[in-house]
């Protein structure tokens, strides 16, 4: 916000968007619609993060079955594949703290070349957490811009560019634990199967991108990224 401006209304859309998303499905632990005016509405938990911008806190829990192309084929259920992957730490940097910056930046410019795809060419993300930042980072929008890029329903599937977390995400569906990477990976390949619900599902979808954080933007964490193509 100091650096370029970005505002509490803009970063509000990314609630927004997941909320809307929520309404359509059944476990989400919030599934009521909000708008800008009610996240900016809601108290503030640590300035400039309203209660509504922070991820809730459940039980849950997620898992993945990884299977070789052979066996993927006699199942009668759309491929999914991974193309691309990533993983990159971010620490102090020899006392150079940089706080607009993840490590996305890294892991997802890894992922991107093994998969020879581009951010243009993704139709569905899923991300856990810092989302402005992080859709920044992985080249969706320049360093500065991901307020804009939010905001006005960018992230909403069916009108938005670049649809997000159509499960609803951390902010609205479940965070086990703040353990909320394994879930973004699941609604991908729901997504890249056809499989999410009507409402929200991406139409034509055929790349898909899950990028997960974990620790402290500040001082230190690590960042993977996937790329995932139907087959």
């Amino acid at each position: 916000m100091y650096e370029f401006g970005t505002t509490s209304e803009q970063l509000a859309w990314v609630k927004v968007a997941a909320a809307h998303h929520a309404q359509f499905n059944p476990n989400a632990f919030l599934r009521k619609p909000m708008t800008v005016e009610d996240v900016l509405s809601s108290p503030m938990v640590a300035d400039p993060l309203h209660r509504d911008d922070c991820c809730v806190v459940t039980d849950g829990g997620g898992a993945l079955v990884i299977v070789r192309p052979e066996i993927a084929r006699q199942l009668g259920r759309p491929i999914v594949q991974l193309i691309g992957a990533g993983e990159a730490p971010k620490g102090q940097q020899g006392g150079h703290i940089d706080l607009i910056t993840t490590g996305a930046v890294r892991s997802g410019a890894i992922a991107f070349a093994e998969a020879g795809v581009n951010p243009a060419d993704i139709d569905y993300v899923s991300i856990y957490i810092t989302v402005i930042l992080q859709l920044e980072d992985l080249g969706f929008c320049r360093k500065g811009e991901g307020g804009r890029f939010v905001a006005d329903g960018n992230l909403i599937s069916g009108s938005g560019t670049l649809p997000f977390n159509t499960d609803g995400g951390g902010l609205c569906n479940n965070h086990p634990d703040n353990r909320g990477g394994m879930t973004k990976i699941i609604e991908a390949v729901r997504q890249l199967r056809g499989e999410a619900h009507p409402s929200v599902q991406v139409k034509n979808c055929r790349l898909a991108l899950a990028q997960g954080m974990g620790g402290y933007v500040s001082t230190r964490h690590g960042s993977a990224t996937l790329i995932l193509e139907r087959g």
